[in-house]
């Protein structure tokens, strides 16, 4: 199954807009209600099939940023050297799995089309997380089975929310634009 121009990065100005609206706002949400599990792997993946490089680098940067705010302003993150370097670390292993979603993101027949660059951004987070667990403090037990299946079950579901909810968008704007104007019959734009 090809992919159309409609899904392609920058072909649908329409589409690259609600893109980028659905992930930031549901960066911004999800990281209010998750805090340290926002489903960045998720959320680059998304950013990594649907938008060019440098909107999905952008829009990734952006949620983290927001993540950041939102934890050291919102949800009380401790203000310590070791917070911050968390921080920094899930900036890092976010930018690594950008690229793991988009190394992987070439047009395949679904379900393979998501369902690998999910796989490797996911990995890229998490192994960039356990990496600096070796550096800094405070990663004890943060790696286990049950932890790791939780983050999985948090990024799929975000990511399946995401799809549907583009979907959704995409539908409601398409019968949008059906919609006849009462003068002359001609569609509405």
């Amino acid at each position: 199954m090809k992919t159309t121009n409609v899904d392609r990065p920058g072909t649908n100005p329409m589409a690259r807009a609600i893109w980028i609206a659905l992930i930031v706002t549901s960066g911004v949400g999800l990281s209010t209600f998750f805090a340290c599990a926002t489903p960045f792997a998720a959320l680059a993946t998304v950013a990594a099939l649907k938008l060019g490089r440098r909107d999905m680098v952008c829009v990734v940067g952006l949620v983290w940023l927001a993540n950041q705010a939102i934890g050291y302003g919102i949800l009380g993150y401790p203000w310590t050297w070791d917070s911050a370097a968390w921080g920094l670390a899930i900036g890092l292993s976010s930018a690594a799995a950008i690229v793991a979603a988009w190394s992987l993101s070439t047009v395949r027949p679904a379900p393979l089309a998501v369902t690998l660059p999910f796989v490797a951004a996911l990995a890229a987070f998490e192994f960039g997380l356990y990496l600096a667990g070796f550096v800094l403090p405070g990663s004890d037990g943060a790696f286990t089975a049950a932890i790791i299946g939780h983050v999985f079950l948090i990024n799929a579901v975000s990511l399946c929310g995401l799809m549907a909810a583009y979907q959704l968008a995409m539908l409601v704007g398409y019968l949008a634009g059906q919609q006849t104007d009462a003068v002359d019959g001609a569609p509405v734009r």
